[in-house]
């Protein structure tokens, strides 16, 4: 069951149960529930799963009836962390755990649980009151569905921002008071979230009431930054104010405060100067309105100012002023080790274009960075890679598959168990040529999937996306071979393709990559989260890493035979399983497989049976 805690606030102690499990054989499926009491307000609030919240009203101690039922947490997190109101009276809650696979709920075991010591840092994430009107974010413009409000967005944020940073970030979604007014200057504010959070976001407050909540906010945070600027942890705040009418509200991050600039912005190697480039850094990432993007400025912030590494983006292979002398360790240790790699690759005009397009960016930003790296790749720039960031790591790199959110695979298809060979012939889909491995209902086609839509910013946006899963000639692995059309930087269309080797996972339904990807090796983890029994349709999840990058992915994919989207009854369905595995509908990205468009055209035929052949023989 649960262990009782209370934990002392400014207007009483606030008592909850950590959390009560409920049997099968009362609830199916199994519902993990947390019941906050707020003893001053005499207020018992209930959450369950999202299935359940609706019927469940909140319940009063003093019987005057049921009221208004909160919102329910988004992403789990320990009971001080919660999701409310910024100031006035506080309806608190614990989040709400579900094991189901068909439900919004976050999943969370208890391996997963972060103690204290080893959050990094906090977020809040302000969203219009409920008195206000809700109009759709700009979040989700070319997914497949309207785009969410933003507090659905904020409540997503929340989850990828635990994602990102292994639940060592801890974001809670939080609105303005219902009066519009924040809390007295005489009050005491260290349990309101907007005031005391390392950082805060506002998104999407338009109304007179919320901007001026907004404004006294931002201030009294600047205030209390200024004056507190001699303790380095305690000034190094954060705050953004994105899609908040026309004006941004002045940035404030770590030491630099967009309000109040200093003569030190000029000098490139201050934490002031530093401070500037990573406003304007987050300000083009927050511009792009994708949750991949976000959540990595949020972690780009914390790695900087927090003063503790985030694996996510701890490692960089850019020359930057933040690194210093190391700079010059690095550039040595390139010539020393690699410099005939260099040499060829600097007189090649391809190869010399490619180096120089990733200097200017950081290539932390894996969506510039990749499409940079696929519109110039070349046998002289998978040498170059190979030998400075795969042989000789010379950044010292490291990154190991995130392993949240975890993602539980489908039990059974079409009426039978998951097995391993059900699952590889899953992943075989539609392809022709594999005999036995194939399942009922394989259309016998030149590829297995085509991609419909995908939930990754940075690798499934590419058009024309070809999947070919095959057995190995030797051996009971797979091979699968990705074959995408990229539109480059400088205008032209040409076919990537790529060879991973697939083995099974030790739980059926998971299956273990890696591939060889321009010099650098990449290792993931797929799961296969749900399929239609007559393979209409299949849903991946992906989480992995490229360690001598240190870089660092989730994401997913759904599938069809033609890559065409779902009929409209059966999307429902494909939407649970997508929110079982904490991807939401509005977060993916259609992709263009029209073999006619003026690009496919211009690329000429795919090149699907590239490798094919040659495994065939060789296995």
């Amino acid at each position: 069951v649960g262990s009782l805690s209370s934990q002392s606030n400014k207007s009483g102690y606030l008592w909850y149960l950590h959390t009560i499990h409920i049997p099968n054989s009362m609830i199916s499926p199994r519902h993990f529930v947390a019941i906050a009491v707020l003893a001053s307000s005499g207020h018992v609030v209930s959450s369950f799963s999202p299935s359940f919240r609706a019927s469940l009203p909140v319940v009063r101690l003093d019987g005057a009836g049921p009221r208004s039922s909160f919102r329910s947490g988004v992403a789990p997190r320990r009971p001080h962390h919660r999701r409310r109101h910024c100031s006035g009276e506080v309806a608190r809650y614990a989040t709400i755990e579900s094991t189901s696979t068909t439900t919004t709920a976050t999943s969370s075991s208890a391996s997963n649980i972060v103690d204290d010591d080893d959050i990094i840092g906090t977020v809040a994430l302000l969203v219009p009151s409920s008195l206000s009107e809700q109009p759709p974010s700009k979040f989700g413009s070319k997914s497949p569905i309207a785009p969410p409000s933003y507090i659905e967005a904020a409540e997503q944020l929340a989850r990828k921002i635990r994602h990102f940073s292994d639940g060592r970030i801890v974001a809670t979604v939080v609105t303005p008071p219902e009066n519009g007014r924040a809390a007295n200057d005489n009050d005491e504010d260290n349990d309101d979230a907007c005031l005391t959070s390392d950082a805060l976001f506002a998104l999407g407050l338009t109304s007179p009431m919320d901007i001026r909540y907004l404004s006294q906010t931002f201030r009294k945070r600047r205030t209390s930054s200024q004056e507190q600027s001699s303790s380095a942890s305690s000034s190094n705040k954060c705050q953004f104010a994105i899609d908040c009418g026309g004006n941004n509200y002045a940035p404030l991050v770590g030491p630099y405060d967009e309000a109040n600039p200093s003569i030190l912005t000029g000098a490139p190697w201050t934490d002031v100067a530093s401070g500037k480039r990573l406003s304007d850094q987050m300000s083009d990432l927050f511009a792009k309105h994708s949750t991949d993007e976000f959540a990595l400025a949020v972690m780009l912030y914390f790695n900087r100012f927090s003063g503790r590494n985030v694996p996510w983006v701890q490692h960089s292979i850019d020359v930057t002023w933040e690194k210093g002398f190391d700079n010059v360790k690095e550039i040595y240790a390139m010539i020393t080790k690699c410099g005939p790699c260099i040499t060829k690759c600097l007189a090649d005009e391809n190869c010399k274009a490619c180096i120089t397009a990733l200097d200017e960016i950081d290539t932390r930003d894996q969506v510039s960075s990749y499409r940079t790296v696929v519109s110039f790749e070349s046998e002289l720039l998978r040498d170059f890679s190979l030998c400075i960031l795969q042989k000789n790591n010379i950044f010292g790199c490291d990154a190991t598959i995130p392993k949240l959110p975890e993602v539980t695979p489908m039990g059974e298809w079409n009426g039978m168990e998951m097995t391993a060979d059900v699952a590889k012939g899953i992943m075989i889909g539609h392809l022709e040529g594999c005999g036995e491995a194939s399942l009922e209902g394989s259309k016998q086609l030149d590829v297995s999937w085509k991609v419909a839509c995908g939930a990754n910013v940075a690798y499934d946006q590419f058009p024309s996306q070809n999947q070919l899963f095959y057995p190995s000639a030797k051996g009971d692995g797979l091979w699968y071979d990705p074959v995408f059309r990229v539109e480059t930087i400088d205008g032209r269309n040409v076919w990537c393709k790529r060879h991973y080797r697939v083995r099974t996972g030790q739980v059926p339904g998971t299956f273990r990559f890696s591939v060889l990807d321009n010099g650098v090796t990449s290792d993931e983890f797929w799961t296969i989260v749900g399929a239609a029994d007559d393979l209409s349709w299949v849903v991946f999840h992906y989480a992995g890493a490229a360690g001598a990058v240190g870089q660092r992915y989730i994401g997913g994919l759904l599938c069809t035979p033609d890559g065409s989207l779902p009929p409209p009854e059966e999307l429902d369905e494909i939407w649970k399983v997508l929110r079982s595995a904490e991807i939401e509908p509005w977060e993916l990205f259609v992709v263009n497989n029209d073999d006619q468009s003026p690009g496919a055209l211009a690329a000429g035929p795919p090149p699907l049976d590239y490798y094919r052949k040659t495994a065939a023989v060789i296995g």
